[in-house]
């Protein structure tokens, strides 16, 4: 605006009115971080501004604009309005790195605009009490003591979080006269017993631990001047745009959003020669870090690397092992550039994406939990099933020859009885059916004959999992199957095949279109944390559907529970359980998903899927003699005869000719007279010898006509992994932890255990010791199983004593010596790969 007809903004008592004229937009809804002051936020509107005070002078600054949709108010909101815009100012002033002293409100419906000057013992006065606030959470996280209610009835009464506080005061030992509310607080907990106020005390007490374990990466993210290592888990260090296009971005014109490709530094290369004098370089960082830590969909900040200065968060839209791409909002800036030299500066900068810790699940696992005790019909309903643990019901009988859903399940002919009878347990129960699928028993095919026969009833589906993964694979089915559907989540991270089906695709143009198609679908899909999107808002369904609910953590699984009147849980509590970061949780009850709790509370309410279509014979007899009691068997005799086939052995050493024998479908090569040992690098493990090992095997079943889609490699540490991508060098071989392969599989199967020792008197690795993680293991290969270890070393742990002893009755057991695997001659090379991390 001109500065002639620039507005009189009045800036209180102490500093008058002066004129003002905004002359730059620097940035809309910008997201700053004071980790001095502990504080963030989002900034409605950063603006360069000129103001007059008198003689003419003109002073230009910049300031923060917040936008209020009502009009000027003297009271409390009037307060809040001010200490809003005076938290900014701080923000601001660590942003742009200067002292920023003054900020606009203005509200939209009166077009009246104040200015805030900011006083020192406002300032003061915030801070105290953002202080005060962190220590109240700090302490009710540590201590599970809450602050002291207000004891004010009028003010309580009509406070929207009057049920929850209510109920946690009552669960901390609180009653009427302390909550200074009367009746009124008891008129919202009497309904509570004492086992609720214990389950919900320990699940609380729970989530807190939970959350303690990821202070560090928040602290580290937070404190920008500690140190941050290149090694950490979820952040990618060292990485700067890609400069091939020439330009910083892509424009998503799906979304309006820009996405920025990264790619890793290029680091000076270390020479290192082979034991054949060849010199070799590898970079001094691996680019190989891309691909296992973060994955496609992730929330992530991205902050300068030496400036330490937090500049935006997104989400990854594609990662592999040479780039990474996020999605943000709006353009990328750095503060105090300008838009000639912004790209220019943008190029020049080096990066660090750390994974945004704040975006993890533990406000929704509360949010969840305390439902679960509010007085709707809903929740007492879902609070006799799960804390009370009563009985489920189910309908008796129910031979109906005029139910259609009924007729179709016993007109299916390729549904074995396991199937049939788990379908007919879901149609039947009132409250709940459990599905255990162990491995490869069909539990897909199964889920969607299911979803089939209760649309045939007319019933209204929501689909859920806690991954996006787990959903999609189950939605291709159905598509194929014709089934209608609609899926709820992002865009990118959906599957492909999906896509078509999101609301993004959708041809709407308001509101009210989106409703009616909502109304009109039966089947809805969406995760277990996207169910709080506001598209499912009032809606409610006949059935929730919840699969791998193995895997996920009771008070995640409550979320979609409370769409519907009855819900079905699929897994296999026999493999991964949820994924607890907290010792202390896991001992104490977190890792015990909601699906195990109810199959051991109510075993007359599984329906077990036993028939098995992956494995063959001898494969199949591992799990069944070390997890599942002999209970899984052969879909078919073609499955339990099933062999890898060759195009031809070619000629190759005796131990590999023997290794790759179809007729044998387990073998065990066993490193114990080599010294295969494992390297230790502070917390990380591998081990170069069996990495070299399956290197060789990996070679020898390509090079005699195995491909390698049909190749998997699993391993229990992500060091031996990476080691071993080192080794193969082949992207068409799948390289993964244990945990990434729950719920694939390959023809062809190598785990390497890694752990080895000279003078092994006991193995305490708790990744080894796990059972769920060693049947994961065992159960992905379909004709050939090539495990890769220590006999000695990981005898020590009594289930792979048994896994041990079991192989060895198979005849599986190839001891490899030095005159199979010459050790002096690939020194060089073995040694140059345990350098990789």
């Amino acid at each position: 605006m001109q500065d002639s007809k620039a507005p009189i903004i009045d800036f209180g008592p102490d500093n008058g009115l002066k004129k003002l004229s905004i002359s730059e937009v620097i940035d809309i809804e910008e997201m700053a971080w004071a980790p001095k002051y502990g504080l963030k936020g989002m900034i409605d509107a950063s603006v360069r501004v000129k103001v007059e005070s008198g003689r003419n002078k003109a002073d230009e600054k910049i300031v923060p604009l917040e936008f209020k949709t009502g009009k000027v108010s003297n009271g409390q909101s009037s307060m809040e309005h001010v200490a809003q815009v005076i938290l900014y100012t701080l923000l601001m002033s660590e942003r742009y790195l200067k002292h920023i002293d003054s900020g606009l409100l203005y509200y939209l419906q009166s077009d009246q605009t104040r200015g805030i000057t900011v006083q020192r013992s406002d300032v003061v006065g915030l801070i105290m009490r953002r202080n005060e606030l962190a220590n109240d959470i700090l302490k009710a996280s540590r201590t599970q003591q809450l602050p002291p209610m207000l004891q004010s009835l009028n003010m309580c009464r009509s406070c929207r979080h009057l049920d929850v506080c209510t109920i946690y005061h009552k669960v901390h030992g609180g009653s009427k006269e302390s909550s200074g509310l009367g009746d009124l607080f008891d008129s919202h907990v009497h309904h509570l017993t004492t086992a609720h106020y214990v389950f919900l005390r320990r699940w609380d007490q729970l989530i807190d631990l939970e959350a303690k374990e990821t202070q560090l990466v928040k602290n580290r993210i937070w404190r920008p001047h500690s140190l941050k290592s290149d090694r950490s888990t979820s952040c990618l260090s060292s990485v700067v745009l890609d400069t091939s296009d020439r330009v910083p971005y892509q424009k998503s014109l799906k979304d309006n959003r820009f996405i920025y490709r990264f790619v890793h530094k290029k680091m000076p290369l270390h020479d290192v020669h082979a034991s054949g004098g060849e010199s070799l370089s590898f970079p001094s960082s691996s680019a190989e870090d891309f691909d296992y830590t973060l994955k496609s969909g992730d929330y992530v900040i991205i902050s300068t690397k030496f400036g330490h200065q937090t500049v935006a968060s997104g989400f990854i839209t594609d990662i592999s092992r040479s780039h990474v791409s996020v999605s943000f909002p709006k353009h990328l800036r750095l503060p105090g550039s300008n838009s000639s030299s912004e790209a220019h500066n943008l190029f020049r900068e080096v990066w660090q994406i750390d994974k945004d810790e704040f975006m993890t699940s533990f406000s929704v696992m509360r949010f969840n939990l305390v439902q679960l005790f509010l007085q709707s019909e809903q929740s007492s309903h879902l609070r006799k099933m799960i804390v009370d643990l009563e009985a489920p019901r189910f309908d008796s009988g129910c031979i109906f020859s005029q139910d259609p859903a009924l007729s179709y399940i016993w007109s299916v002919k390729n549904l074995n009885g396991d199937q049939r009878r788990a379908i007919l347990k879901t149609l039947t129960a009132k409250d709940y059916a459990l599905i255990l699928g162990m491995p490869g028993t069909g539990k897909t095919s199964t889920l969607v004959h299911a979803v089939k026969a209760m649309l045939m009833r007319g019933a209204s589906i929501l689909l859920t999992s806690y991954t996006n993964s787990a959903i999609d694979n189950l939605l291709i089915k159905l598509k194929a199957q014709g089934i209608d559907f609609l899926r709820i989540g992002r865009h990118e991270v959906v599957h492909e095949e999906v896509r078509a089906n999101c609301v993004s695709a959708m041809d709407v143009h308001s509101v009210e279109d989106i409703k009616l198609r909502l109304e009109q679908v039966k089947v809805v899909a969406v995760t277990c944390l996207g169910i709080s999107s506001p598209l499912l808002a009032n809606k409610k369904f006949d059935v929730c559907i919840m699969d791998e609910a193995g895997q996920i953590t009771l008070p995640i699984a409550l979320g979609p529970l409370m769409f519907a009147s009855k819900f079905v849980l699929v897994g296999d509590h026999y493999q991964l359980p949820p994924l607890v970061q907290s010792t202390e949780a896991r001992e104490n009850g977190m890792g015990i998903s909601l699906f195990c709790r109810l199959s051991e509370a109510h075993p007359q309410a599984i329906s077990a899927l036993q028939s098995q279509y992956r494995m063959c014979q001898d494969i199949m007899e591992l799990s069944n003699a070390l997890i599942y009691g002999d209970r899984l068997r052969c879909g078919s005799s073609e499955i339990a005869n099933a062999r890898l086939k060759f195009s031809g052995l070619q000629s190759c050493s005796s131990w590999l000719k023997e290794v790759l024998n179809p007729g044998r479908p387990v073998i065990f090569i066993n490193t114990d007279m080599l010294p295969a040992y494992e390297a230790k690098d502070s917390k990380t493990v591998n081990n170069p010898i069996e990495a070299y090992i399956v290197a060789e095997v990996t070679k020898e079943l390509l090079n005699n006509g195995i491909v390698g889609d049909d190749i998997g490699i699993i391993t229990p540490y992500n060091s031996q992994a990476n080691l071993i991508r080192a080794s193969v060098n082949v992207t068409s071989v799948e390289i993964h932890t244990i945990d990434k392969y729950q719920g694939r599989d390959k023809e062809c199967i190598l785990v390497s255990f890694a752990r080895s020792s000279e003078n092994p008197r006991n193995c305490t690795s708790s990744l080894l010791g796990d059972w769920h993680r060693i049947n994961v293991a065992l159960t992905r290969a379909k004709k050939k199983l090539i495990l890769v270890g220590s006999c000695k070393t990981l005898s020590k742990v009594p289930l792979l004593k048994l896994l041990v002893e079991k192989v060895e009755e198979q005849s599986g057991i190839i001891n490899v010596s030095k005159t199979d695997i010459n050790y002096e001659e690939h020194k060089g090379e073995l040694k140059r790969c345990s350098h990789i991390r």
